[in-house]
């Protein structure tokens, strides 16, 4: 060997080295997911590759569980040939809430709840020994009712007056935001919960609308400075019609006629019949 080239012995030294079997391991970035009380959502996996198991974990359901802890929740195992893969569901409390969304391995949820709230997470065990890890970690919230404003109205004299509006949609102040805008759509005028504007008495209405939104929905109401500090403007009682003031007269000229005739015909009659 003490002649042998360079470049052989380098080839040698190559096909002698131990190859690496263990698996390949691959971890994605923490898909934040946002679902909404009462309804379903979905819990996204791409599997390109053919697998052994899939296995889908979901928060511990006790309270006093180490943050981050987690429990099987279900499994996903290949079916029969040109069969759809089989889901067991071991965490009672999804069972009949959970299946795999579409013709993929995708996870929904339905019927969401508050408890439902936590870090969910997915190990994909592939045909070459290949795993593949994701964490999901998902938030709930409601849909947004009709915020209610509340109006808080002070004369400060010169016919001024000076109102404060809060607005409050009833929801966790957590990813809540407020907008004021005047008129609905225009200009923003504050972004927070209160509102203070300056009205003077006599000037025209300009309402303002409070908008509030959390990640999944949104929804507007809007009050009035001029009510809240000169009152609702009560209505006028409409004037009579033309047609209406004209059947007054017919009917009020025909009883007098009426009350004519009788005079004239009827009375008399009776007075000469009398003994």
């Amino acid at each position: 060997m003490a002649g042998a080239p360079r470049p052989f012995l380098l080839f040698l030294l190559l096909v002698s080295q131990p190859r690496d079997t263990s698996p390949a391991q691959s971890v994605c970035l923490p898909k934040l997911m946002n679902g909404i009380l009462g309804e379903s959502v979905v819990l996204p996996l791409d599997s390109g590759e053919t697998f052994k198991s899939i296995t889908w974990s979901a928060p511990s359901p006790h309270q006093d569980a180490p943050s981050g802890r987690r429990v099987p929740l279900a499994v996903v195992t290949p079916g029969g040939p040109g069969a759809l893969p089989r889901l067991t569901v071991e965490d009672e409390r999804y069972r009949g809430r959970v299946r795999l969304h579409g013709r993929s391995y995708s996870l929904e949820i339905s019927n969401l709840t508050m408890a439902d709230e936590g870090e969910y997470g997915v190990a994909e065990n592939t045909v070459a020994h290949n795993m593949y890890y994701c964490d999901y970690p998902l938030l709930i919230y409601k849909r947004l009712s009709e915020p209610e404003i509340r109006v808080h109205p002070v004369m400060i004299g010169n016919g001024t007056c000076n109102v404060t509006f809060t607005c409050s949609a009833g929801e966790r102040a957590r990813h809540l935001n407020y907008t004021w805008t005047r008129p609905a759509g225009g200009a923003v005028l504050a972004t927070k919960e209160s509102l203070l504007l300056q009205h003077r008495l006599g000037d025209e209405d300009s309402p303002i609308t409070c908008t509030a939104t959390n990640p999944v929905s949104n929804s507007s109401a809007s009050a009035s400075p001029k009510v809240a500090c000169e009152g609702p403007v009560l209505p006028q009682t409409p004037a009579l019609s033309y047609c209406r003031t004209k059947g007054i007269l017919v009917l009020g000229v025909l009883g007098a006629l009426l009350a004519g005739i009788l005079m004239v015909h009827v009375l008399p009659t009776r007075e000469q019949r009398r003994p």
